[in-house]
């Protein structure tokens, strides 16, 4: 029987816990995956975020707390649960991702789906991010199927990298191109995370909420091909800088 969220660790980049939702919320979530209009990431244009190999993956809508972003919470579904219980822990991960209600006011949560072979990009958050999220909603894992969460342990990179730490190279007709469309070249990425070549790792349990400071660097372990069948199925978002009020 769950007791409620748990910490099992906590450093200046990231914290992790486990056993944030009783049982019955959980399967109830692991329902409200097979009921959602997955679309293929290279569909909604983000191919930029994933390598070539990696454009099947799976994303469903994403639901706001706070603000609207594809819905808004209350939803009146299974995804209620989860993100009232991100809310209620936000309180302990402040180091992290700032205070509610000062710092940031509104989050979002959106599922995926990831398959045998693909993963995702070294990345941070961008700049109007204070810290970024991931649930693990699968109710099975094998330490061997992959999947993991990398966090480089280092210094926040350089602005000017963008948020994939690598930025298309100038052009007469491009002079400042978007660094999300440089799928193709990672050079400048794997140079400034070569550096020092070291991190941790964080594994894929059901039922585990990961907060990864916005500006620390990440990226998702491509599946392993005996993970078969079975699908790294997450839940995850970013808490947004509270704006100024105007007026």
């Amino acid at each position: 029987m769950s007791q409620g969220p748990r910490l099992t660790v906590q450093t200046e980049h990231y914290a992790v816990y486990d056993d944030l939702l009783p049982p019955d919320p959980c399967r109830a979530l692991w329902n409200y995956f097979q009921l959602q209009p997955f679309q293929r990431i290279d569909a909604l244009g983000m191919q930029g975020q994933w390598a070539l190999e990696d454009s099947a993956v799976l994303r469903g809508p994403t639901i706001g707390w706070q603000q609207t972003w594809d819905a808004q919470y209350p939803t009146h579904t299974p995804v209620d649960a989860l993100m009232k219980a991100v809310a209620d822990t936000a309180p302990q991960f402040a180091a992290l991702a700032g205070k509610s209600g000062s710092d940031w006011t509104a989050f979002s949560a959106c599922p995926m789906l990831y398959v045998a072979g693909q993963g995702r990009l070294w990345h941070r958050d961008a700049d109007d991010d204070l810290a970024g999220w991931t649930y693990y909603a699968h109710p099975t894992w094998n330490i061997e199927w992959g999947g993991e969460l990398f966090i480089a342990e280092r210094d926040t990179p350089p602005a000017d990298t963008g948020v994939f730490l690598h930025r298309l190279r100038p052009t007469p007709d491009h002079p400042e191109p978007p660094a999300w469309k440089s799928h193709l070249d990672n050079d400048d990425a794997s140079r400034l995370l070569m550096e020092t070549g070291l991190g941790a790792f964080v594994a894929p349990r059901p039922n585990r909420l990961v907060v990864v400071r916005g500006t620390t660097p990440r990226s998702i372990a491509k599946v392993r091909a005996s993970a078969g069948r079975h699908v790294l199925a997450t839940f995850g978002g970013q808490f947004k800088k509270a704006t100024a009020p105007t007026g």
